[in-house]
């Protein structure tokens, strides 16, 4: 836990390669693979297909292959020292990137979240080069990326700028050459907070990338 939280503190992330690794791998790919075929997507997604699950207590007993990746004992410390007094928001995601054809979506480019987050994130595939559409990260930028937030909080939330190649270009320039894309086998687990830049890759043709995300928060505050 010590490592994931002073990673956390000093970079914005941290990665553990094969963190699942076996059964437990197995089965939070088969739950995912069965959810991402039996599922319609109720929105289009311009990289592939998105589904949003519903809460973590939600899928305890449904889907007990995701429950599990994200309350490992160390997993759950980790919450604990984020959220000392609890969270309200533990929504579930996943999505499977096959194509670049349709344009970007708001998360291929550059950019903080307009409203802060703590994720935990599963490859479910190898992500083996950029052509898989890895994340990509600058890090260090999430001290940064807090005070560029926290400065448009009390504006609507349609205006709060979060895009930094077309919101904050002086910022994009110093930053370009830094930005870092996360490789790993399936089973890699990305801890990140928001406010650090990062944005998804492009999955290049026949390729793919499946991923599974909880998303982690307390009330809106700056």
């Amino acid at each position: 836990m010590y490592e994931i939280i002073e990673d956390l503190i000093k970079n914005g992330y941290f990665v553990g390669e094969s963190h699942l690794k076996g059964k437990n791998l197995e089965e939070l790919q088969e739950n995912c693979n069965k959810l991402l075929v039996e599922t319609t997507s109720p929105e289009k997604y311009n990289f592939g297909k998105a589904l949003r699950i519903g809460t973590l207590e939600a899928n305890r007993d449904i889907n007990t292959g995701i429950y599990k990746s994200f309350t490992t004992p160390q997993l759950k410390k980790v919450k604990g020292k984020v959220f000392p007094t609890g969270c309200n928001f533990t929504e579930i995601f996943i999505s499977h990137e096959f194509t670049d054809a349709h344009g970007l979506e708001r998360n291929g480019y550059l950019h903080f979240d307009r409203i802060w987050t703590f994720k935990y994130f599963y490859y479910l595939t190898d992500v083996e080069s950029c052509d898989h559409g890895p994340l990509c990260v600058v890090p260090r930028s999430h001290y940064l990326g807090q005070k560029l937030r926290i400065q448009d909080f009390h504006k609507p939330y349609e205006f709060q700028r979060n895009r930094i190649e077309s919101d904050y270009p002086e910022i994009y320039s110093e930053v370009q050459s830094q930005v870092t894309p996360i490789l790993g086998p399936a089973g890699t687990l990305i801890v990140f907070n928001t406010d650090l830049f990062h944005m998804g890759g492009k999955v290049r043709d026949k390729q793919e990338r499946k991923v599974c995300r909880l998303h982690m928060r307390k009330e809106r505050a700056p």
